[in-house]
């Protein structure tokens, strides 16, 4: 996702005064028929004046006809409202397949679309230095939210924020306003955690995959690619426990069989700390980052076991002393293992309660964030512990918290993304037609 500098620039290439409709007519007319740009007008604002004050025309739906996206605002609207609406070519149709309310700050050329890589951006200026921008791609009838880039002044410096939605990646990067010089980076994968038992429907993703060198801490050498190691993680929750499964494609599993002797095994690794941002330290007159562990920090390493005789094992550890409490709920954790056809699966549960949570740290309305990072150890060969490999779901080193990746809590009202399907305006119609 492109940065400041390209919103910037993007944002004044806009016309500086709105268009009529037609006048985007006449402009439309090499990318389409004059029966597709005709659609357009039923579709917008009907009986009011409006102007339209950014357009692009692209394919953000994967079938090689241009669509196009446009910023309308209605001519008598006196707050600092704007509509985006998206178009798509559907069987020979301009399709409207949505529409998002935005606000601009000074001027509507703030709310612009940009439609490039098979999706449409909405780029949108919240306040100054402040921008946004979140993506947007059409599939089988669906329009699915594909990320968000925001990007804001604090204080001496830029922070960018990314979030893809499809692949579940993430970053967070703080640079020298002044200089634009890099000063703190944390690439890792979000893991959502959905109340136990609640189905996902397509177009979420709820498995974050670990396939890149990027997320290998040590090993790397020795790593051959997705088919040598690579893994996905899920999680969910009730009120008393946090559960994850992770399914590890290995070609070469390594058990458990003597004291000494190195195997495959799987660690879990919390940041539970209370904090309002696991990256930086705000303070009076300025921020630091968060580079040391000064609790909430929890470890669980996952054995296998060997899948016959010897069952899977956990071993817990903590930065803080534990409580009576807590020591009774380390009871409570649980793991099981079992092969499949090309490696294996582990399942573990851990209790809230052992966190320093009476039940799930959950806000109805609100997605709330804590550090979280999966790493799976894999041995190629027992005779050889040097070359054991690290890969994990973020750029990770378990004694600095703002290198973990986000485990986020969602309650059951939510979902990690958005998913709009866009018959369903037209399905509610017919059912309400036929008396429901």
């Amino acid at each position: 996702m492109c940065g400041i500098v390209f919103m910037l620039s993007y944002v004044q290439m806009q016309a500086q005064s709105g268009l009529t409709l037609e006048q985007l007519q006449e402009k439309l007319q090499p990318y389409f028929a004059e029966e597709l740009v005709s659609d357009l007008k039923d579709q917008l604002p009907r009986g009011a004046q409006y102007r339209i004050w950014g357009w692009d025309v692209g394919d953000f739906t994967g079938d090689g006809a241009p669509d196009v996206a446009m910023s309308v605002r209605l001519s008598n609207d006196k707050g600092r409202n704007v509509q985006v609406y998206l178009f798509a070519d559907i069987d020979g149709y301009l399709t409207r397949v949505g529409k998002f309310p935005y606000t601009f700050v000074e001027s509507p050329i703030e709310v612009g679309v940009l439609i490039k890589d098979k999706g449409c951006f909405v780029i949108e200026k919240s306040q100054d230095f402040d921008w946004t921008i979140s993506g947007y791609k059409l599939d089988n009838g669906s329009l699915m939210v594909l990320d968000s880039f925001k990007t804001e002044r604090v204080r001496s410096m830029t922070h960018e924020a990314y979030r893809n939605f499809q692949n579940l990646s993430g970053y967070e990067k703080y640079r020298d306003t002044r200089t634009n010089d890099e000063l703190f980076t944390s690439e890792f994968l979000c893991v959502p955690s959905y109340p136990r038992g609640k189905y996902i429907y397509k177009g979420f993703t709820s498995d974050a995959l670990s396939n890149s060198v990027k997320f290998i801490s040590k090993g790397a050498f020795y790593w051959t690619g997705a088919d040598d190691a690579a893994f996905t993680v899920r999680s969910a929750h009730n009120e008393q426990y946090l559960y994850f499964l992770v399914r590890v494609t290995d070609d070469r599993v390594i058990t458990e069989t003597k004291e000494g002797v190195p195997f495959d095994k799987v660690e879990v690794w919390l940041d539970m700390s209370n904090v309002a941002n696991r990256f930086i330290k705000k303070r009076a007159k300025n921020e630091s980052f968060r580079t040391r562990a000064e609790g909430g920090i929890f470890a669980f390493s996952i054995s296998p076991g060997n899948f016959t005789d010897k069952k899977p094992s956990v071993r817990a550890s903590a930065v803080d002393v534990l409580s009576d409490a807590q020591k009774q709920a380390l009871q409570q954790v649980k793991a099981t293992a079992t092969l499949w056809d090309k490696g294996y699966i582990v399942k573990m549960r851990v209790p809230f309660q052992l966190l320093g949570f009476v039940g799930a740290p959950i806000e109805e309305g609100k997605i709330t964030e804590y550090g979280c990072t999966v790493v799976v150890r894999d041995v190629d060969n027992e005779f050889r512990p040097e070359e054991e490999t690290f890969l994990a779901t973020s750029k990770f080193d378990n004694s600095n918290p703002s290198s973990y990746g986000a485990l986020m809590l969602l309650p059951n009202a939510l979902v990690y993304g958005e998913v709009r399907n866009i018959y369903a305006d037209a399905i509610a119609d017919r059912l309400r037609d036929i008396g429901f």
